[in-house]
C-alpha cells in the first residue's frame, strides 16, 4: 500500500451491545479522513447507523438479524472456499471436527464479507469486537490477504480454532491491561498487541436545573442523598451487592435513595436475576431508598444529579465506561476492584475501590463519602482531571491512527 494516498478501513460490528457501537463512533468522529477512509459493515441491523451515516460513513448491514445457522454445504464446498483451513491439519491440532462445523457454520456470512472487501477495496479491516464474535470476519479477510486489527473488548476462554486464527491478526487492540494479560496468559505474543483505553466524550455540558429536574422526577429532597449505580441488569453486575449495602447505609442514614439504572437483559438467567432483585427489595424493606429507572438515555444529566455513584460488578470488568463517565461528572465513585477497573481509579485518590461481592466493604465506601464532604469534593476533583487526561477522544483516536500507520509502513516493505 502507498503511504500517501487515502486507504480504506472497513469497521466490523458484530455485537450490537451500546458500548462497542459508541467507542466506535467517537474513534470516527475524530479520525483523519484525509488518511483513512471509513466504512461501517453492522452484522444486523443497528439503532446507532444513522450515527454513523451524520459523520458522512457509509454503512452496510449484513443480514436481517444477527444469524443463526443451518447451512447446509458439501465438505468439497467448503474446502474450496476456505483453503486456508486445511493449514491446521499440519500445525498439531486436533480440533477437525470442531474446524469443519466452524467452517460450515460461518460459510455464507464469510463469503459475504469477502465479497464486500473486494467491492470496496478494502486496505485494512478493523474487527469492532473480540476475536470469537468475528471469526467469519477474520477468515474472509485472511482470504483476500489484507491486514487485520481486533478490539479486544471482552473477557474469552479462546478455543483451540480461535487461537489458530490469531495469527491471522496483525494487531490486537485491547481495553485494559487485564483483558491484555488475559490473552498472553492464552498463548498470543505480547509484542502483537497494546493497550488502548476506550474514550469518553468529556464534551457534555450539563445545565443545573437539568440535576435539578432529575432529583425532582423521582422526589429527591435536598436533604437526601443520591446514589447512582449504572448499567444493564446482568447477572455479573453485582446489583445484588449495591443493594445489601445499601440496607447496611439507609440504617443508619434514613435519607438515602438510590437508583439502579438501566435495563433488564432478556436472556432467561437476566430476567431471573431481575426477579430476584426486585424480590430483595421487598424483603429488605427498601421500596422506599431504591429506585429501579430502567432504561435512560440522559446519564450525564443522572451523574451530575447524584452525590456517589457506585459500580459494583461481582465480576472483573472488561473496561468501566460508566466509572469514566462518573468520575468526569466531577462525582466522587465507588467501584469493585477488579478487571479495567484497576486502570481508571487510584484508590482514595481518584476514587475508592473495594472487594467485589462484598455488601459491607461497599457500605462502609458509601459511609465515608457520606461522612466526609471535603474528601469527597477532593475525590471528584482529582478523578475528573484524571478522567479527562486518560480518556480522551484524541488520545484514542491518535493511538488506534498509529497502529494503522504502522501497518501500513511494514505492508509497504
Amino acid at each position: 500500500m502507498n503511504n500517501q494516498r487515502q486507504h480504506r478501513v472497513l469497521y466490523v460490528q458484530r455485537s450490537q451491545d451500546g458500548g462497542s457501537t459508541l467507542s466506535l463512533y467517537e474513534l470516527l468522529k475524530g479520525l483523519n479522513q484525509k488518511s483513512f477512509k471509513p466504512l461501517v459493515l453492522f452484522y444486523a441491523p443497528n439503532s446507532y447507523t444513522r450515527n454513523f451515516e451524520s459523520l458522512g460513513v457509509k454503512t452496510i448491514t449484513l443480514l436481517d438479524r444477527l444469524p443463526v445457522f443451518s447451512v447446509k454445504s458439501s465438505k468439497r464446498d467448503i474446502a474450496k472456499s476456505l483453503g486456508h483451513y486445511s493449514r491446521f491439519a499440519s500445525t498439531g491440532y486436533r480440533s477437525t471436527k470442531q474446524i469443519y462445523l466452524l467452517a460450515k457454520n460461518d460459510l455464507p456470512v464469510i463469503r459475504k464479507i469477502s465479497r464486500i472487501i473486494k467491492n470496496e477495496s478494502i486496505d485494512i479491516i478493523h474487527h469492532n469486537n473480540s476475536l470469537p464474535r468475528n471469526r467469519s470476519a477474520i477468515v474472509a479477510a485472511k482470504i483476500i490477504n489484507i491486514p487485520q486489527v481486533c478490539h479486544v473488548r471482552m473477557f474469552h476462554d479462546l478455543s483451540i480454532v480461535e487461537k489458530c486464527i490469531a495469527r491471522w491478526i496483525h494487531s490486537f487492540i485491547y481495553i485494559s491491561k487485564a483483558i491484555r494479560q488475559s490473552y498472553i496468559s492464552q498463548g498470543i505474543p505480547s509484542e502483537k498487541g497494546s493497550v488502548i483505553f476506550n474514550p469518553v466524550n468529556e464534551d457534555v455540558s450539563v445545565a443545573k436545573d437539568q440535576a435539578t429536574q432529575i432529583r425532582n422526577e423521582f422526589e429527591i429532597t435536598q436533604q437526601d442523598r443520591l446514589i447512582v449505580n449504572v448499567g444493564r441488569l446482568d447477572w455479573w453486575k453485582g446489583h445484588d451487592y449495591f443493594i445489601k449495602a445499601i440496607s447496611i447505609v439507609s440504617k443508619s442514614n434514613p435519607y438515602i435513595k438510590a437508583l439502579i439504572v438501566g435495563p433488564a437483559v432478556s436472556t432467561p438467567i437476566c430476567c431471573d436475576y431481575y426477579k430476584r432483585l426486585q424480590k430483595l427489595v421487598a424483603e429488605m424493606k427498601l421500596s422506599r431508598h431504591v429506585i429501579f429507572t430502567g432504561f435512560r438515555s440522559d446519564i450525564p444529566q443522572l451523574m451530575a444529579a447524584s452525590d456517589i455513584v457506585v459500580h459494583s460488578s461481582s465480576e472483573p470488568q472488561p473496561f468501566g465506561r460508566v466509572v469514566v463517565e462518573g468520575m468526569l461528572a466531577g462525582r466522587p465513585v465507588i467501584a469493585t476492584a477488579g478487571g479495567g477497573v484497576l486502570d481508571i481509579i487510584e484508590d482514595k485518590v481518584t476514587g475508592l475501590l473495594v472487594p467485589m461481592k462484598d455488601a459491607e466493604a461497599m457500605a462502609k465506601a458509601i459511609k465515608y463519602i457520606l461522612k466526609s464532604p471535603e474528601d469527597a469534593q477532593q475525590i471528584g476533583l482529582q478523578a475528573q482531571k484524571s478522567a479527562k487526561y486518560r480518556f480522551n477522544v484524541c488520545k484514542h483516536v491518535n493511538a488506534v491512527q498509529n497502529i494503522y500507520e504502522s501497518i501500513i509502513k511494514a505492508d509497504s516493505r
